[in-house]
């Protein structure tokens, strides 16, 4: 069975998380999917999660920096799309409850081998950690979730899904570069003190594909390399979608 791969070059942050909802909506009609998009962001832009408040955000700091703020349609905690590149994927016909979990699975499986593919020692974390003292919900990358992604124990790959009737999206920040730290310098922190804890934090655990192997320009290189372990391992899921629906013999 293959899975539908769209391939896209940097675009406006709130066109994309617009698009990505109403394909959502769509599979959740029948009407869409299921497909793969791999794409950039045209400028440095901070997203939320659906559920987040805009109240840890230094809004001044965004305007003046000239730093767009969207809402994804999933949860999670912020993350500052620069030096990335995201994946998205859409899946109808998931009506059983079990396939959110099932489609976590598969992602990162896909994305594991995808980074291996280019020289990066990635690692699928089957467990994820349990919740720190600090603000996890201010970054996306202060935590790493099960069957999220990691590169000598960092995390490497930020993930968020969301159901809509039978239909799942998920979508998620492979990082390339390090400038996703830069989103320290737009939180509404009282001290300084603080803003220097959360950095080294950050860089303490995340990490990006230029750390690992280097310098230079990846993207080509990681867009071939995730649309063929996606591929590979779409089958094994579609498969166990399939079964989920299968009714229990007695």
């Amino acid at each position: 069975m293959i899975l539908p791969v769209r391939h896209d070059g940097p675009l406006p942050g709130q066109f994309l998380m617009d698009r990505d909802l109403a394909e959502l909506e769509a599979a959740s009609r029948r009407e869409f999917g299921p497909l793969l998009s791999l794409y950039q962001w045209k400028v440095p832009t901070l997203s939320l999660g659906y559920h987040q408040d805009t109240d840890k955000i230094d809004l001044v700091k965004l305007n003046e920096n000239h730093v767009p703020l969207v809402r994804r349609p999933t949860g999670g905690a912020a993350v500052l799309h620069s030096e990335e590149l995201t994946y998205s994927i859409v899946i109808p016909d998931a009506d059983d409850l079990r396939s959110g979990a099932l489609l976590l699975e598969f992602v990162g499986r896909a994305l594991t081998e995808g980074l291996r593919a280019v020289g990066v020692d990635a690692e699928l974390e089957a467990r994820g950690e349990s919740l720190s003292p600090l603000p996890n919900r201010t970054s996306c990358f202060v935590r790493t979730s099960r069957w999220e992604v990691t590169a000598k124990g960092k995390k490497i790959v930020g993930s968020a899904q969301r159901r809509l009737g039978g239909a799942l999206l998920q979508h998620g920040s492979i990082l390339v570069g390090e400038d996703h730290l830069r989103i320290v310098d737009f939180l509404s922190v009282s001290r300084e003190e603080d803003r220097a804890l959360l950095r080294q934090r950050l860089s303490e655990k995340a990490t990006c594909v230029e750390n690992e192997i280097g310098s230079g320009d990846h993207m080509p290189q990681l867009r071939t390399a995730f649309e063929q372990s996606f591929q590979r391992a779409y089958f094994v899921f579609s498969e166990q979608l399939h079964d989920l629906g299968k009714p229990v013999a007695l």
